[in-house]
């Protein structure tokens, strides 16, 4: 499906997407190429669905939501009618099942506050009488980086070292209205993609320029770049990493981690403080990795959940939305 110079646009498209009033031009000059071959390129890539979409991701925080990954130990027999309950709630994007020796449906949810997530757990475990042991909820104590793009040319996930500030603004304390976000949450692949936004909100280029790098430094948005489907760009694996450590951010330089989290220990129940996620091409480029990254942190103990099947069908749509 990729040759040299559509993997090279893919890389720039998702490692560094031009904030310009052509933004193809310039991904254009920056390959070699021409502006119509990229956007006919990235059209083509759009419509087989590689490329799930190109724009902004806000940051569940600047909605004042609360997150949390939850774990539960389900009978095999029961795991797709408990995953499709699960995915009633509108606020799962992450549902997999995973290989652990105690938990094996893992999948992350939001709320408005710990009260209703955890009721909204709640209400799953009842429903298929899990019992206190069968269930663990693992608040995020702090998050480093969520970037989650996939190095073509290594086969392995490699995301900025860019941290999240730590108390990102409101979207309520920017004063710019919700349509903003919804225009600029997914471009149309044109010659001058922000010529929509720019006339609607009755703003000139350089300041929508500036705009998107003051939301992205005070994290109301997490980044602006393309976001690339990891199956159909090869990327068949992926495992979550959990381990203790006293300084979870040292996992933040780790290129190839995804959403490394520092998580609310929970005693008796789950222990691991530490937590980040790794895609690649296949399971040995993942254990290869991971071995070699921890033991220079000096981690030795540490467990390696690769997933095992998708329970959320559409977690993509999940995620733009």
């Amino acid at each position: 499906m990729l040759n040299d110079k559509s993997r090279e646009l893919l890389m720039e498209a998702q490692y560094d997407f031009p904030i310009v009033d052509r933004p193809f031009l310039e991904l254009a000059g920056r390959i070699g190429t021409t502006e119509d071959w990229v956007i006919e390129t990235l059209r083509r890539f759009r419509e087989i669905g590689l490329v799930r979409r190109i724009g902004a991701l806000v940051n569940y925080r600047a909605r004042g939501m609360v997150s949390a990954l939850v774990a539960m130990r389900v009978n095999d027999t029961a795991i797709d009618e408990v995953a499709m309950e699960i995915n009633k709630d509108e606020h799962v994007t992450h549902n997999f099942l995973r290989l652990h020796n105690k938990y094996n449906v893992w999948y992350v949810t939001k709320a408005i506050n710990k009260e209703e997530l955890e009721r909204k757990v709640k209400e799953v475990v009842d429903k298929f009488n899990l019992s206190s042991e069968d269930y663990v909820i693992l608040y995020a104590e702090k998050t480093y980086k969520i970037d989650v793009k996939f190095d073509l040319n290594i086969g392995v996930s490699r995301a900025k070292i860019r941290r999240l500030p730590e108390n990102s603004l409101k979207l309520t304390d920017v004063g710019l209205p919700m349509d903003f976000y919804d225009m600029i949450k997914s471009i149309k692949v044109i010659k001058e993609p922000f010529n929509e936004v720019t006339a609607r909100f009755k703003m000139p280029m350089s300041r929508f320029i500036d705009l998107i790098g003051e939301l992205r430094d005070k994290g109301v948005i997490r980044d602006f770049y393309a976001m690339i489907d990891p199956d159909l760009a090869g990327f068949k694996a992926n495992a979550m990493v959990t381990f203790s450590i006293s300084d979870c951010e040292e996992v933040a330089n780790i290129d190839e981690a995804t959403h490394v989290v520092k998580r609310i220990t929970v005693p008796g129940k789950w222990n691991h403080n530490c937590y980040f996620m790794i895609h690649a091409l296949n399971y040995s480029i993942i254990n290869e990795v991971v071995r070699d990254r921890l033991s220079k942190l000096g981690v030795n103990e540490y467990e390696v959940l690769p997933s095992v099947r998708n329970l959320l069908p559409n977690m993509a749509r999940r995620i733009e939305q």
